[in-house]
């Protein structure tokens, strides 16, 4: 059933509630906005994303799935995806999804840091390294990003760029 305004209205108190924090409501409001407009993947992308914040990251997946195939294939998408499949401790998934991620925004700072997370844990330090500092590039203020690199910077005794790195998370 296609009902645009009231997807619009249910749409409209999901956004809310998901930046308000209030992730399973928002979740809520997007399966009700989905509901009246099962044809948009602009509304399962942010059902995936409130999924995703509840800590539900299969249903999240489910929705982004749904919206792939309405075709979004954006990059947020796909880092989203990615960062789903890492909860669910997927990592080769997880990996696949943000290179797809890079592949459409080279700079994409949250893919950028996700896959960092995923080299620095597999001992990849060097390439972690890389992926942070690209990510802190992107977006000067991505605290995450700051205080991976601090910890890669630690593990591979960099002590100069470890305290840079420290000097940018008084910052915020």
């Amino acid at each position: 059933m296609k009902d645009q305004g009231a997807a619009a209205k249910a749409a409209a108190r999901g956004i809310t509630l998901l930046t308000s924090g209030h992730f399973d409501e928002a979740a809520q409001a997007f399966k009700k906005a989905c509901g009246f407009d099962q044809g948009s993947g602009d509304l399962f992308f942010n059902l995936g994303l409130a999924y995703l914040r509840s800590g539900e990251p299969m249903n999240a997946l489910k929705a982004f799935a749904t919206a792939e195939t309405l075709g979004d294939t954006g990059a947020d998408l796909f880092a989203n995806k990615g960062l789903a499949y890492f909860d669910l401790g997927k990592s080769g998934p997880a990996e696949l999804e943000y290179l797809r991620a890079l592949k459409i925004h080279p700079c994409h700072p949250e893919a950028l840091n996700n896959i960092g997370v995923l080299y620095f844990q597999s001992g990849e330090y060097h390439k972690a390294r890389e992926k942070f500092m690209a990510a802190t590039e992107a977006k000067p203020d991505y605290y995450d990003a700051w205080f991976n690199l601090r910890d890669t910077c630690a593990a591979l005794n960099l002590h100069l760029e470890q305290i840079e790195a420290e000097r940018h998370l008084g910052k915020h």
